[in-house]
């Protein structure tokens, strides 16, 4: 349902509007025309009359591709060149839907309903790859349920509130070096006995889980002027327990490091709280024909420092230090509206700040970057009540490099190739 890298900093997905896709959702919190303000700015509600259906669907291609330069053992086990290739296109590409409903309940009050998904990576390496100790595998779903209520204090200005039900489903899997395990545990010379030394007995590693979360959001909207608007919102973070199954495949020869209880199928459990965000925005029309819009979207990345995976089995806890940061997006889009309203043509631009601090806390399974959205879109009017949208966005990415440590010691290191280009449709019906 999502790939990475992901269209947004972290495992932020951002494809909640075609419509504001084409404008780099540089609108977003100031945004009355389609659904999706249930989920940027439920505050914006209020200006809907009757009845309002969204849905829609992207199409992502992203690529990425590792370059190796010194990938290597631990300098106590020789510093020997990890074996393996480059991992191939990790990225899939992928569909992702949303849908929204809103409806007026009076000339003060109005109800809005969102299906969309907030957050999400998915890639996969080739099994035999130079980085397979640190990622093969890599899936994180979240589905996203967002009741929400609008409620106009005055002609000019509106507030607005939701409720959030996530469900995350998450999928991880590697490689485990064998070697170094057994040279600490049985010493090295019955190890080399037995044909068990670095990268010469991989096992292999499966966790699955899922959880459910809650949460909430809130904004405010203000109309200065019929020309010029103001929307300001907020997401709290959402935490969540994933419980799930860790199950490890061990060859033959080495079936003997599992004495002890460790290295063998058990319960799992890991915390993570998805991050909080504050979008503040305007929109201005210069003129009948052109418009003018720019935001800025803060996201509380910091919450996220370690991903800590607790084994109910004798199995020591895996650890993945991130250390991510917060980040600021800013995003700027302009309108052209034709003579007739029967046609709009917009364009946008933005800038996405990754969380990520360095190559040493960048993991093959997020290898994120800073990104630079170009995109452009339209809307067609079918009728009085019912529009089209279609939007393409391409986002350049910063070539990142990584020097991460595994757990067993191994480095890999190297520089990745990134882009993403995104295509999507989308129908409003308004009765």
């Amino acid at each position: 349902m999502a790939s990475a890298p992901v269209s947004g900093a972290g495992i932020a997905v951002m494809e909640h509007s075609v419509k504001e896709l084409g404008q780099a959702f540089s609108g977003a919190p100031t945004n009355t025309s389609d659904g999706s303000m249930v989920f940027f700015n439920p505050a914006a509600m209020s200006q809907v009359r009757g009845k309002l259906i969204s849905a829609a669907s992207y199409y992502i291609a992203p690529s990425a591709t590792f370059h190796n330069s010194s990938s290597q053992l631990s300098p106590q086990l020789g510093s020997t060149p990890l074996t393996g290739g480059n991992g191939g296109d990790s990225a899939r590409s992928i569909f992702i839907p949303n849908f929204y409903y809103v409806q007026e309940l009076s000339n003060r009050i109005a109800f809005g309903f969102g299906f969309n998904i907030p957050y999400g990576m998915r890639n996969g390496y080739d099994s035999d790859w130079k980085g397979r100790y640190q990622a093969i595998d890599s899936e994180i779903l979240t589905i996203n349920l967002n009741p929400s209520l609008s409620f106009k204090v005055t002609e000019k200005f509106s507030l607005g509130a939701g409720f959030n039900v996530q469900y995350l489903r998450a999928k991880l899997t590697n490689a485990v070096d064998l070697g170094p395990a057994c040279f600490l545990l049985q010493g090295a010379l019955p190890c080399l006995s037995q044909g068990i030394a670095p990268q010469t007995a991989d096992g292999h590693i499966s966790l699955k889980g899922d959880s459910v979360g809650f949460g909430y959001n809130f904004g405010a909207f203000y109309t200065l002027t019929p020309d010029t608007r103001f929307g300001v919102s907020y997401r709290s973070r959402i935490a969540h327990d994933v419980k799930g199954d860790a199950n490890f495949t061990i060859p033959d020869k080495a079936i003997a490091l599992t004495q002890g209880n460790i290295l063998v199928d058990t319960h799992a459990v890991t915390s993570v709280t998805l991050p909080d965000t504050v979008l503040f925005g305007f929109s201005h029309h210069l003129n009948p024909r052109w418009e003018v819009s720019a935001d800025a979207l803060w996201t509380h990345w910091s919450l996220i420092r370690e991903l800590r995976t607790n084994f109910s089995s004798s199995q020591s806890d895996d650890v993945q230090d991130l250390r991510w940061n917060d980040t600021w997006r800013y995003a700027f889009g302009v309108n052209y509206f034709s003579a007739t309203n029967k046609w709009v043509l917009r364009t946008g631009f933005a800038y996405d700040e990754t969380p990520v601090p360095n190559a040493q806390h960048r993991s093959p399974r997020i290898p994120d970057s800073n990104r630079y959205w170009l995109t452009a879109g339209f809307t067609y009017a079918v009728r009085n009540n019912i529009f089209i949208h279609g939007a393409y966005a391409h986002l350049f990415m910063d070539n990142p490099s990584i020097s991460r440590r595994g757990v067993t010691g191994d480095f890999l290191s190297g520089q990745f190739s990134e882009q993403i280009n995104i295509g999507g449709l989308q129908l409003d019906w308004r009765f």
